[in-house]
């Protein structure tokens, strides 16, 4: 298998999958409230699975394993930390079954790193207790069950961010950080993301800083995920300013409804890829795919449009 790193030194754009969460949450599985959907590797094995199989027919070269809400810490808030690294195994080997089991080209399994705490938290990310620790644990799991990379998500402040971006790098795998974003209320500066109280830009990081502090910590590939599809752009332009490696780039899309975790009003597969094919155009985006709302439709959208485009 041609490693991650030099697919992307020779400029190949690479398809992730889309959203995990979500898609479980699609197929009439309930979301946990305080760990959404990582007690599902638990509960629906079959399912999780399932959905690893559907993108990757899709597809998708790299597939998420459900370790987005599995860290100690948030387990902990459901009185399962002490079943986390085993669940953090499991989530991993149901990726890789789902390879085993219908991949026809290579496929690369990411484990993911995310700031969320506990749902119910009153924190936007999680900085309580003993989270260092917790991070590091989680992506010492991960390298050791076999994943290919890691994917730090939802990056969206500083102290948070540099705790799972640290842990994520010191495993030596390589890392995809995943920044996200919103607009401020000006309509002009870009802002780190609030989703629990989107209405406080006044917390928010500038995006612009919150990048400079970060980006001395290392990553092989940095972008925009978790963002609204029309706040990507604005994003990426403050983004390509300050990195220059490889650039990401996945969002989420359509109307959350809360509080069963439903997107509704989701952009249609091809109205997402046209999306993406400017982000690829105009920012040279390598690495693309789906967040929240997003699913298999919308990737095997995307695939159409990398094979229209490396078969010009």
């Amino acid at each position: 298998m041609t490693s991650l790193t030099e697919r992307l030194d020779n400029k190949e754009i690479l398809l992730l999958d889309g959203g995990v969460s979500t898609e479980i949450r699609r197929r009439g599985i309930a979301l946990d409230k305080n760990v959404w959907s990582g007690l599902t590797t638990k509960t629906h094995p079959d399912d999780v699975r399932q959905v690893h199989q559907d993108y990757i027919q899709a597809g998708a070269q790299i597939i998420t394993a459900n370790t987005y809400s599995t860290a100690r810490h948030v387990l902990e808030s459901i009185n399962l930390g002490h079943e986390s690294k085993l669940i953090n195994l499991k989530s991993v080997q149901l990726a890789q079954q789902a390879r085993d089991n219908v991949a026809q080209r290579d496929v690369y399994i990411a484990g993911s790193m995310s700031s969320m705490p506990p749902l119910t938290s009153h924190r936007e990310v999680a900085i309580d207790g003993q989270i260092e620790s917790s991070y590091m644990e989680l992506a010492q799991g991960l390298a050791e069950a076999g994943v290919d990379l890691i994917i730090a998500e939802m990056m969206r402040d500083i102290e948070n961010a540099s705790i799972v971006i640290k842990a994520a790098v010191s495993t030596g795998l390589p890392v995809f950080i995943g920044f996200s974003a919103m607009l401020a209320e000006n309509g002009v500066d870009v802002r780190s993301l609030r989703w629990k109280n989107t209405d406080d830009t006044t917390s928010a990081h500038d995006f612009s800083d919150m990048v400079d502090a970060l980006k001395p910590l290392g990553g092989h590939a940095a972008g925009i995920m978790h963002t609204r599809v029309e706040d990507i752009v604005p994003a990426l332009e403050v983004l390509k300013q300050h990195w220059s490696g490889p650039l990401l780039a996945y969002a989420e899309t359509g109307k959350l409804v809360l509080p069963d975790w439903r997107y509704e009003e989701i952009s249609s597969p091809d109205n997402y890829a046209s999306e993406i094919d400017s982000w690829i155009e105009n920012f040279g985006v390598q690495i693309v795919g789906g967040c929240c709302g997003t699913g298999p439709e919308h990737i095997q959208a995307l695939r159409h449009l990398l094979d229209q485009r490396s078969s010009n």
